[in-house]
């Protein structure tokens, strides 16, 4: 017997609708303001998590294992999901310490994380429901819930927002003869929340009251993925083909080697489990040419998780552990477990084809839910990671000791985070009057102030952005303009640290072969300390009327280049103009406008076209051809 084989009787229907509204009206309730604060000594705003966590899950299972109401295991399942989310939430509220003040970005990985948990825990809730025990599930029923799962969930959202673009369209109609009634009302929350839990609570309905049509989406879309598995692994064949001739440099320098890496794994995974389904037809569902070439893809598997892992370390290397660097470590081991699982299951042998991949789905899938649950515990907290790193590169000097870095130490990793800047004031390294300054600030400061860091103790701030070879120095007083709190906010995209001179490798070289084409003369350890920096400084005359150039400062350490312009104003005093900006550049022209940034190869052009004014208006802006 399949899964939603059985229709549900008409009282468990009625117990999923309103089980659907209430669920509604309860996150309605929940993400209202309130008055008080605190609660029995407890934030309000853990509260308030704790309860949507609860909220968004208990309904959801009920919905998607009920059958009937009368069922004692449904009723012992619910209540064990509820003492673990319990838990779960209460062990994170624990770890996080802020979750009054950031309850969004202290929350939303672990409510990612749970939800993965309870993706993966509900097909085996259902077998169990279903057979009464976990001994000898049989793969085929596990398979089975896993996708029937996936389209009920995705049937239930499209059928939401169809039922949303009705309802617009309704709202819409009625506004075009002046009653605002209808639109006034589907905008209000209340009727946002229940409105749209109860449409997803009918659209789960009808995807388990019609079995059929179910199974009839699912061999459609195992068919699109039987189609795209060959593909999938010719592409990923010719990527490894390459590999030898790029290099791996290429790969680190595009900064997200290790999310698109894992995205091509979880593609892989998705598609090859499609085609095995249960089993009994992976031997048939290709030629034997196909099959060697997509267990030659399954062979890499492990080559592309362990680069993805060794993208994660690379960073963990150059910055140190941070919870979000945690989370990309466990995911990249998993998908590395995996990855030799699915390897050894595409290893030539007598028995059939992939005939490993069941039992490897079944270990591993409890492996993963016990790694998540671990991650909520004190053994492999994030945050308790993460805050003894950073708490060390800063003990050793390897980060400055800078307002922003002692701020997200403070903030970013929960109460591990506060313990370990305290344990930092009486080392010598923060002993100077600068650093012990912002040590109180961020020690006394309940929320983070977002403004960037000046340089601490005696490190000047030119120590810290680079002047550009050939480029005559800024003023003392811009420098000093660059401190102060009107244009503090400009140093932000920096990250100030001391320029060391370097050889004539990777962009130094390039800078010293553009100077040269420039026919311009710099210092070595000037083209060394620009080719580093992430801001450089240098001088541009932009006004015709200018008696001497505008100051610039460029951003050209990540993200698109630009530059701030800055100039005098009528009292002398610095003030920042303007903002030049390069868009639509492909990588090879970004890379060639950094190298001339860093080189200071700047110049101006003369507009093609006059501005069209009209005389004796002054106060009307200037008409341009575009």
């Amino acid at each position: 017997m399949g899964p939603f084989a059985e229709p549900l009787p008409r009282a468990s229907q009625q117990a999923m609708l309103a089980a659907a509204l209430l669920q509604g009206l309860a996150a309605y309730a929940l993400t209202r303001d309130w008055p008080l604060t605190s609660f029995g000594g407890l934030p309000l705003g853990a509260l308030q998590s704790v309860g949507l966590s609860l909220v968004l899950a208990w309904p959801g299972f009920f919905l998607l294992c009920v059958t009937a109401l009368r069922q004692r295991r449904l009723w012992q399942l619910l209540a064990g999901l509820a003492l673990l989310l319990l838990g779960l939430n209460a062990s994170v509220w624990w770890m996080s310490g802020a979750v009054a003040q950031w309850p969004g970005a202290v929350w939303l990985p672990w409510a990612l994380c749970q939800s993965l948990l309870l993706l993966m825990a509900l097909a085996w809730a259902q077998a169990w429901l279903q057979r009464g025990s976990l001994r000898g599930l049989p793969y085929a029923l596990l398979f089975g819930h896993a996708w029937n799962n996936a389209l009920a969930l995705a049937f239930a959202l499209l059928f939401a927002s169809l039922a949303w673009a009705l309802l617009g369209l309704w709202a819409g109609l009625f506004s075009l003869v002046k009653v605002s009634l209808f639109a006034w009302a589907f905008s209000q929350p209340l009727f946002i929340y229940s409105a749209s839990a109860l449409l997803i609570g009918v659209g789960v309905l009808l995807a388990r009251g019609q079995p059929r049509p179910l199974r009839v989406m699912l061999q459609l879309l195992l068919a699109l993925c039987r189609l795209l598995l060959p593909l999938l692994a010719l592409v990923l064949l010719l990527f490894v083909a390459f590999l030898p001739f790029t290099g791996l440099q290429p790969l680190w320098q595009t900064r997200h080697a290790a999310p698109l890496l894992m995205g091509v794994l979880l593609w892989l995974m998705l598609l090859v489990n499609a085609v095995y389904q249960d089993g009994s037809q992976a031997q048939a569902a290709y030629a034997p040419v196909l099959r060697a070439l997509v267990s030659a893809a399954l062979g890499l598997m492990p080559l592309l998780a362990a680069l993805a892992l060794w993208a994660v370390a690379l960073r963990v290397r150059q910055y140190g552990w941070t919870h979000e660097r945690v989370w990309a470590a466990a995911a990249a081991l998993v998908l590395l477990l995996y990855a030799l699982g699915y390897g050894a299951a595409a290893w030539p042998r007598r028995r059939p084809w992939l005939a490993l991949l069941a039992p490897v789905n079944r270990w591993l899938s409890w492996g993963v839910m016990a790694l998540l649950v671990l991650l909520h515990t004190p053994l492999l907290d994030p945050y308790r990671i993460g805050a003894h790193s950073q708490r060390e590169r800063l003990a050793q000097g390897q980060q400055l000791p800078t307002l922003q870095a002692l701020q997200s130490l403070r903030f970013d990793h929960g109460r591990h985070g506060l313990a370990a800047l305290q344990s930092l004031q009486g080392l010598p390294r923060f002993a100077s009057a600068a650093v012990q300054q912002d040590m109180q600030q961020a020690l006394q400061a309940q929320e983070r102030r977002w403004s960037p860091s000046l340089p601490a103790g005696d490190v000047p701030l030119p120590a810290l952005i680079a002047v550009a070879p050939g480029q005559p120095a800024p003023a003392d007083d811009w420098w000093q303009a660059l401190q102060q709190p009107a244009l503090r906010s400009d140093l932000w995209a920096c990250q100030l640290r001391p320029q060391a001179a370097v050889g004539h490798t990777g962009s130094a070289a390039a800078g010293v072969a553009l100077l040269g084409s420039a026919g311009m003369a710099a210092p070595v350890d000037s083209i060394a300390q620009a080719a580093q920096a992430d801001c450089v400084a240098l001088q541009l005359a932009l006004d015709a009327g200018d008696e001497q150039p505008r100051q610039l400062l460029c951003r050209v350490g990540s993200g698109l280049p630009s530059c701030l312009v800055y100039g005098r104003d009528e009292q002398g005093r610095w003030q920042r103009q303007g903002q030049i900006r390069w868009g639509g550049l492909a990588r090879q022209e970004r890379e060639q406008l950094v190298q001339a940034l860093r080189a200071g190869l700047l110049r101006t052009r003369p507009a093609r076209w006059h501005d069209v004014a009209v005389p004796g208006a002054d106060s009307l802006p200037p008409g341009r051809m575009e």
